[in-house]
């Protein structure tokens, strides 16, 4: 019976944990935890599989899953100059996220190009604590159950190992990998699925981990959460705790999502429709959206789960989507996709007096020692409906259910909404806008459009526009900087890590972002992507490329 943790070392892939890239898998720490009952792998599972939920970061930031929402649309910086939290804000925040924001070749760099930290974190954190998931499922079968609670207990913590572990390589996959596309999907590079608990390290090898199709990766993915929604069915969550515990309509939620990056839109529906059923959670009422009162938090009964930090509304007020001098802010394109009677318009937003740009105010709670609600990992109903409507609209003869759906959400959001059945294109149009808006700041918009350029039926792709507003350390405004993102970028995946790269002796196959130069205003739009001359030399490159 394998029953032995190392905490630190034992078949993690997380290539960089030590200081030294080319020894780290035989550096063992001697902090040994012998697991012997079910209760000690429910101890792992709370304290080194699921991501703590308190945080005290002062914005987004180059932690795990920090930038996933100043990649997108939705977003911008401010301008205008000479306050005391614009010195804090771009020094401490997005000067910071230069490299992220604009979508550089390497996102380490801060603005002045001083700055190199490690872009590691979000590979390592997230590997880690799969391999803790992985030691779980591992031995859990072996574990005495003895009495009645260790058998409740014994399913519940099989089903959340599987659903934490799925979650993660989600979350790694639309990283690292394409878009799935099932017309490639079988030779697609991912990342590397590792789901065994013991080292895999072999000085012989020049190359450590493969990366995986998306196929494999994805088959682990839709694996994992079928147990883990049988296992949680079998022993349902007590419901005091279920916000950062797993539960099977957690895991038949993101089960949905997963079926709609595999456009397996049967499938999808199906998922989505078991949530909508639960006697446990419903979408929250449009008396629960007021101007002043936070929405996403823990006592919101459509929140399903949630894990990780929220770094769109961290403890301090004056970072991050404030619309303040220096910081970021919410772009007018989203802001005026809301009808004037949303509800959400006037909950989640307010016009900043000072740069006349829209703030992100009351979507979620602020000021608190603990974030309840992740800005990246949280689950809540109305996904489910959106879910579901998407799903429909994609299969013929379903249109009646995707406008059902679409409705019911619709009248808890917008006063006297009044609906109109749409169809084809222009359904899913509708459904695609209210999931933007729905959802924003909440993870989902980057991989919403990655997906959305490879969708089979009506396929969509745009060019993504940063304006990024430059201060020096007085906090004086000192100039505009644009970047674009055409459609089908490279850079709609993000490089494996430098030291993970580092680590072997023959790297594993590297995702080419391209350079992102300066759009000039006086110049038209150039060409992407420009390549390093090291790459061309490589044959990785070819000079300019023409996108659509």
């Amino acid at each position: 019976m394998k029953k032995i943790f190392n905490y630190m070392a034992l078949g993690v892939l997380g290539m960089g944990l030590t200081t030294s890239c080319g020894d780290f898998l035989d550096e063992y720490s001697q902090d040994l935890i012998t697991a012997r009952t079910v209760t000690d792998l429910n101890e792992l599972l709370v304290g080194d599989v699921y991501l703590r939920s308190h945080t005290v970061n002062k914005g987004m930031n180059q932690g795990v899953y920090g930038f996933v929402n100043m990649l997108d649309d939705d977003i911008n910086t401010t301008g205008s100059s000479g306050t005391k939290n614009a010195h804090i804000t771009w020094i401490e925040v997005v000067s910071q996220m230069w490299g992220y924001f604009a979508w550089q070749q390497d996102v380490r760099l801060n603005f002045s190009g001083t700055a190199r930290p490690d872009d590691n974190m979000t590979w390592n954190t997230l590997y880690r604590r799969i391999n803790h998931a992985n030691n779980i499922i591992d031995i859990i079968d072996d574990m005495p159950r003895s009495t009645d609670d260790d058998k409740v207990l014994y399913h519940r913590v099989k089903g959340e190992a599987h659903f934490v572990r799925a979650q993660f390589y989600l979350a790694l996959a639309n990283l690292y990998g394409p878009a799935y596309n099932p017309e490639t999907t079988a030779d697609s590079l991912c990342v590397p699925l590792k789901l065994t608990s013991h080292v895999e390290h072999d000085k012989e090898k020049d190359t450590q981990f493969e990366r995986a199709t998306n196929r494999a990766v994805y088959a682990t993915i839709v694996n994992d959460l079928k147990v883990a929604r049988e296992e949680l069915t079998t022993s349902p969550q007590d419901s005091r705790r279920r916000l950062h515990r797993a539960t099977s309509e957690a895991a038949s939620l993101l089960l949905s999502r997963v079926y709609l990056y595999m456009q397996d839109w049967a499938n999808a529906e199906a998922a989505a429709k078991e949530v909508m059923e639960s006697k446990n959670f419903s979408l929250a009422a449009i008396s629960t959206l007021k101007p002043g009162t936070p929405f996403l938090t823990s006592t919101n009964r459509e929140i399903i789960f949630s894990q990780g930090a929220n770094f769109v509304a961290p403890r301090d007020e004056s970072t991050s989507l404030s619309a303040s001098p220096a910081d970021f802010c919410v772009t007018r394109d989203l802001y005026d996709s809301f009808d004037p009677s949303d509800a959400r318009r006037q909950a989640f937003f307010v016009i900043n007096t000072v740069t006349d740009s829209v703030r992100l105010t009351e979507k979620y709670e602020r000021g608190l020692e603990l974030n309840h609600i992740s800005d990246g990992f949280a689950l809540r109903m109305a996904e489910a409906y959106l879910n579901h409507a998407e799903a429909c609209a994609m299969q013929p003869g379903k249109e009646a259910q995707a406008n059902a759906s679409l409705k019911a959400l619709r009248n808890e959001r917008i006063f006297g909404y009044a609906h109109t059945d749409a169809t084809g294109a222009e359904l899913v149009e509708e459904i695609r806008q209210e999931r933007r808006r729905e959802l924003c700041f909440e993870g989902h918009r980057w991989f919403d459009l990655r997906r959305y350029a490879v969708n089979k039926e009506y396929p969509f792709s745009k060019n993504i526009v940063h304006v990024f507003n430059a201060f020096d350390d007085a906090a004086s405004f000192v100039g505009s900087h644009t970047y674009i993102l055409p459609a089908g970028d490279p850079a709609y995946q993000f490089s494996i890590p430098a030291k993970v790269q580092e680590f072997d002796k023959v790297p594993m196959p590297e995702n080419i972002r391209p350079k992102r130069p300066e759009v000039k205003p006086e110049t038209e739009r150039p060409s992407f992507p420009v390549f390093d001359d090291e790459d061309e030399e490589n044959g990785e490159g070819g000079g300019e490329t023409e996108h659509p």
